[in-house]
């Protein structure tokens, strides 16, 4: 049995980073890249941590000491909370960051509705579209209110992010005039 819980644990750490990288990033062009991303630099950072507690636990002199006041350098590691929280943040915050915008530039590009899809999280459906042309494909969770059907010409807003990874910002039926704030500058 104590061998099957690192395997439970790395599935539910898998599944958790993927929706998280869902949810964080539908809207990001290419943002499974992005998601990828964060996983890289988390892991990059748990391995440093680690690293960097064993320096500390080499350089400290070996007292033995009772158990609870041990420094928290010199205790054992628990590896899988490290990486599990190292791997969430670093998705958390490249995904954030790409969220800043990095210049008010933003483009209007003309999609057409390719499939209405949704993924499972938790307790819920979302659902998300996917929109083409002849560049590629890009995916958009519609806001409240917002209905779309399967071929209908739509006019996608895009702004750039602070890591380079394109975001999408409004997504309008064709012809429609709500269009504040979607000029390039």
């Amino acid at each position: 049995m104590k061998k099957l819980l690192p395997a439970v644990v790395l599935f539910i750490l898998a599944a958790s980073i993927f929706q998280l990288g869902l949810l964080m990033n539908v809207e990001v062009i290419h943002g499974h890249y992005l998601t990828l991303i964060g996983v890289l630099s988390g892991l990059a950072v748990g391995v440093l941590y680690l690293v960097f507690r064993g320096w500390l636990s080499q350089r400290s002199s070996n007292v033995l000491h009772y158990p609870p006041k041990q420094a928290w350098h010199q205790r054992p590691p628990d590896h899988l909370q490290t990486f599990f929280f190292s791997i969430l943040f670093g998705v958390l915050g490249v995904s954030l960051l790409n969220n800043v915008p990095d210049t008010g530039v933003r483009r209007v590009e003309s999609y057409e509705v390719k499939s209405l899809d949704r993924f499972w999280t938790r307790y819920r459906f979302i659902g998300y579209l996917q929109l083409g042309n002849e560049s590629g494909t890009l995916s958009y969770r519609p806001e409240e209110g917002q209905s779309f059907t399967l071929g209908q010409q739509v006019e996608v807003t895009i702004q750039k992010g602070l890591l380079g990874f394109s975001l999408v910002r409004h997504v309008l039926p064709k012809g429609n005039a709500k269009h504040s704030g979607t000029t390039e500058h």
